[in-house]
């Protein structure tokens, strides 16, 4: 499947291909703000094909760190077993090794992919990014900080974690660095495994969408865009996310654009 991804991303195509964040929208415009159906794998299969069909993404994108934070909202059984000790990185570490846990994500990640005619890329958060999740979620009152030490303790055991997909039709992974950086070092790991499976590993930033060195860096296209006021960066891929509050006919409006325009140059 990574294959199939890394054609996509480097075509010469003039339409630009797009790649697409829109869970939040879709739970507003699709569930009518009804939660999503982590829990019913082929519940959640149906929402994201009706998110395909609708937006028409040429990647099939996973949130599963929405999974994980619902999770964490909700499991209380889990959280205290993440709470029985305060050391560091042990939130993650007990939630990350939660059978229970891993084979809910493993079902519905392995349930959706059957299901979709393109590439499918699964959405986590940094490993830093993980530690503060995990860590306010056993500890509300925590305000521990976390070092690249620790960012790279979380990686091992996020690198062991995402084997859970070892056996899926999945693409590749994307970990969000918006808000909490982790160092290229601390991936090692993760790579390790995305290499052994096959998988293409993304960081995804303010501005871009970086694959690697082989890989053109995809821009950003930012909120403005969906309220008809942002232009539309030239090249061979684009991501976004498309905001919650977006109205729906300029949605489609906006992507027609970005495929007539691809065609026009």
């Amino acid at each position: 499947m990574s294959d199939r991804l890394t054609a996509l991303l480097t075509s010469n195509d003039k339409t630009p291909r797009l790649l697409l964040d829109a869970a939040d929208y879709a739970k507003r415009v699709l569930l009518q703000d009804k939660d999503v159906p982590w829990s019913d794998a082929t519940a959640f299969s149906n929402h994201l094909s009706s998110i395909q069909m609708l937006l028409k993404p040429d990647v099939a994108l996973i949130r599963i760190d929405q999974l994980l934070q619902d999770e964490l909202a909700h499991n209380t059984t889990l959280l205290e077993t993440m709470a029985a000790k305060t050391r560091t990185g042990y939130a993650t570490r007990t939630m990350l090794g939660d059978e229970a846990l891993k084979e809910k994500v493993r079902d519905l990640v392995f349930t959706a992919s059957k299901t979709q005619n393109a590439p499918v890329l699964l959405h986590l958060s940094s490993p830093k990014a993980l530690l503060i999740t995990a860590d306010r979620a056993a500890n509300p009152d925590s305000d521990k900080s976390f070092d690249d030490d620790s960012a790279e303790f979380a990686a091992v055991y996020y690198a062991d974690w995402v084997r859970i997909f070892a056996e899926h039709r999945i693409a590749g992974i994307i970990f969000d660095e918006r808000t909490e950086l982790t160092t290229d070092e601390a991936y090692q790991p993760i790579r390790n495994t995305a290499e052994h499976y096959g998988w293409l590993i993304g960081h995804r930033g303010e501005d871009s969408l970086d694959f690697g060195e082989d890989i053109p860096t995809v821009p950003v296209v930012g909120a403005d865009f969906w309220d008809g006021s942002g232009d539309v960066p030239t090249a061979q891929a684009l991501f976004s996310e498309v905001p919650a509050d977006a109205v729906p006919e300029q949605v489609l409006e906006r992507i027609k654009e970005i495929r007539e325009q691809g065609q026009a140059s």
